[in-house]
């Protein structure tokens, strides 16, 4: 059965898309990692038994299991096997710290968990699935179940306590369903570079899967940028997902002709700066850049804007215009009534990608809409500070710090518990010595004094988490040491 969301026709489930795919006879290929590679057919086969067993295990509709995996092919299978055995999936990365890993496993609820070969395992309240006793003559699933729900992940929230959210199998196929409606042509190859155990890593297996392309899987440490320079080498992928931050550094270190055969890239949960946009254009002129934007809490993206070279000369780039189906509005932090075109406000999103299924979603960010029709972001509401007076956001201040000719890369951390009184201090990563005076000269030029960062610290590379993004309690820390 197909919906219809402001004009964008659309499954009611994930699997339709992908089912068309999964054909026992196919050969053609879509899954490739260090280890090896499958076939859309070896993919189907593989994954219904997979499902078998945990349907021998009694798993019901809707239940959640723990895929404990490294980023590899193993792991996609895994979460692809999970969804059609009518299950949810709760991905554990394997790569990440133990405690991580068991606090994950814990607050899942999950009583069973499909753990790669190899993987040490986490002693709990679960049981390991067998799912070597499988074999290729054990029943297939005809037709693979459909469960209601897709997948839960674990956000840090403002508070820094995971907070769960489980998407909608529903949700998940319109998300997709949207990409393969904005974006031109389907996805070829596309280089996974992000985590198991985040939601960024949903549009590169979903919409390369509902695609019939290729899934390219560099190595099972997404920040291995050796690993995807090989991988962009040898595999010729044609589309490309990464944090801003991470992008830049594979542009800086990467050589441009080994990064030609890319239609499109896509840059997405930080802020991107027009520097970056301007390093993109200059190594890869002919190849599409796209600044996506979208929490969690409604499946993975919510606007999006096509870049051009003029982004570069820009203060800000635009997170765009909300996808087909969805519908962004701009709130006063009451929540209750709209701001005037040009003021800040609180971002509200609502449309079938909301994961609770209950109207608008408060979204915590802040934007404003310029004339030109498009939303730009101003940072989290509560990252906005009151310096002298002055209300200003973090990403105003780092938007001016990375504004500067010269400087790659750019945060502020904030030293001091008291938001009113905090002491700012910049990292920047450059390429060439930075002359402090002019930099903060620079600043003084496009900010409020009170805002004017009082240090300025020379990084080889900015603190990031695991899946690259921006790592603020590490960039805090740093600051205080200062």
């Amino acid at each position: 059965m197909t919906t219809a969301s402001g004009g964008l026709v659309h499954p009611e489930h994930i699997l339709d898309l992908l089912e068309p795919y999964l054909r026992p006879e196919s050969t053609a290929p879509a899954v490739v990692d260090p280890a090896g590679s499958l076939t859309y057919g070896e993919l189907d086969r593989t994954t219904r038994r997979m499902a078998a067993a945990l349907h021998r295990e009694g798993l019901s509709e809707g239940e959640p299991v723990i895929v404990h995996a490294r980023l590899s092919g193993w792991a996609v299978v895994a979460l692809l096997a999970v969804l059609r055995a009518g299950g949810r999936y709760v991905p554990v990365d394997a790569a990440f710290p133990i405690e991580r890993q068991r606090r994950t496993c814990q607050l899942s609820g999950a009583k069973l968990v499909l753990a790669q070969p190899g993987v040490p395992s986490l002693p709990g309240p679960w049981r390991a699935v067998d799912v070597g006793s499988a074999t290729d003559e054990a029943p297939p699933l005809a037709p693979p179940v459909r469960g209601p729900a897709a997948y839960t992940y674990f956000t840090s929230g403002t508070t820094g306590e995971a907070k769960p959210v489980t998407v909608p199998a529903a949700a998940l196929a319109y998300s997709t369903a949207a990409r393969l409606d904005y974006y031109p042509g389907l996805v070829d190859g596309f280089l996974l570079c992000s985590s198991i155990a985040f939601d960024s890593s949903v549009a590169g297996i979903f919409w390369t899967l509902a695609s019939g392309g290729r899934l390219i899987i560099p190595s099972d440490r997404p920040v291995n940028l050796l690993a995807v320079q090989r991988a962009v080498a040898r595999h010729r992928p044609s589309h490309l997902l990464m944090v801003p931050s991470l992008y830049a550094m594979l542009l800086r270190s990467a050589e441009p002709a080994h990064l030609g055969s890319l239609t499109t890239v896509v840059v997405a949960g930080e802020v991107c700066p027009p520097t970056l946009v301007g390093r993109h254009f200059a190594v890869l002129p002919d190849t599409a850049l796209y600044n996506e934007y979208g929490p969690t809490e409604c499946t993975v993206w919510s606007t999006v804007h096509r870049c051009a070279p003029a982004d570069s000369c820009a203060s800000t780039v635009p997170i765009g215009a909300p996808i087909p189906g969805t519908t962004v509005m701009l709130r006063r932090s009451q929540g209750a009534e709209a701001v005037p075109p040009g003021m800040i406000g609180e971002i509200w999103i609502d449309g079938p990608g909301v994961a609770s299924g209950t109207g608008a979603y408060r979204t915590g960010d802040l934007a404003s809409v310029g004339r030109d029709g498009l939303l730009r972001f101003h940072g989290r509401a509560d990252d906005q500070l009151k310096l002298g007076g002055v209300r200003i956001e973090l990403a105003e201040i780092e938007q001016a710090l990375t504004g500067h000719p010269g400087i790659t890369a750019g945060a502020v951390g904030r030293a001091g518990t008291d938001p009113a009184h905090a002491r700012l201090v910049a990292f920047v990563v450059a390429e060439q010595p930075v002359d402090t005076r002019a930099l903060r000269a620079h600043m003084l030029d496009r900010l409020p004094a009170v805002a004017v960062p009082v240090r300025y610290v020379v990084l080889d590379r900015l603190p990031t988490q695991p899946n690259g993004k921006l790592d603020r309690r590490a960039l805090n820390r740093l600051a205080s040491d200062c």
